[in-house]
Parts: C-alpha cells; structure tokens; sequence
C-alpha cells in the first residue's frame, strides 16, 4: 500500500514542480500585465498549493522513498522561489496601480478644465 501511496505522491509533486517550472519560465523578470494569461498561470499554481497542501499531513514529509523526498525537496525550493517572485509580481502591481491613479488625477483634471473652459465660451 505504501508503494502506491509513494507512487501517488510522487506523481503529484512532479506535477507541482513542472506547473512552478512554467511559471519561472514564462514570468520570472517578465513586466506584470495583468493579463488572462497571467490570471490563469497564478490560478494554476493556487490549485497545486492547494492539491500539495492536503499531503503535508506529516507523513509526506516522513516518507522513506528517496524519489519523493528529492521531488518534495524541488517543491519547498519552488516554494521560496514563488513567495520571491508574487512579491516582485505585487510590488510591480502596485507601482502599476499608483500610475493609472495619477493618470485617473489627471483626466478627472483635464475633465473637470475642459468643463469649465465650455462654460466660459
């Protein structure tokens, strides 16, 4: 029974570490858009944190089989390297958020003057 449930979870943290793999593949030091592509990419990493998560029971982590514990290893590394990476991702985010309400300001403003200048006509 252990031997399927190793095969399992094996299989499972290989999947984990390939999703993270695209992810640093296609996002690491790429511009944040906000696009659907990158909304699916997080979706998919939210739903292998979440397929992962119900193994770390304790007995994933006291497993003998050497291939999972190499796989499980790659994933706390993966880990650490998606916590760097969101971080990057939400401060580029909030640096994209601060300039359109700056651009916001100043359309409100022009607005606001062009409103005004008709007014005046």
């Amino acid at each position: 029974m252990e031997c399927i449930n190793d095969s399992a979870n094996l299989e499972l943290l290989r999947r984990a570490n390939a999703c993270f793999s695209r992810f640093f593949e296609r996002f690491s030091n790429a511009p944040v858009l906000g696009s659907d592509e990158e909304l699916r990419a997080l979706q998919q990493v939210g739903e292998i944190l979440r397929s992962v998560s119900v193994l770390l029971d304790g007995r994933l982590q006291n497993t003998i089989n050497r291939d999972v514990r190499r796989a499980l290893d790659c994933y706390r590394q993966n880990l650490i390297h998606v916590r760097s990476e969101l971080a990057i991702m939400e401060a580029a985010a909030i640096v994209c958020r601060v300039r359109l309400d700056s651009r916001r300001r100043h359309l409100y403003a022009a607005k606001a003057w062009c409103a005004a200048s008709r007014a005046i006509s």
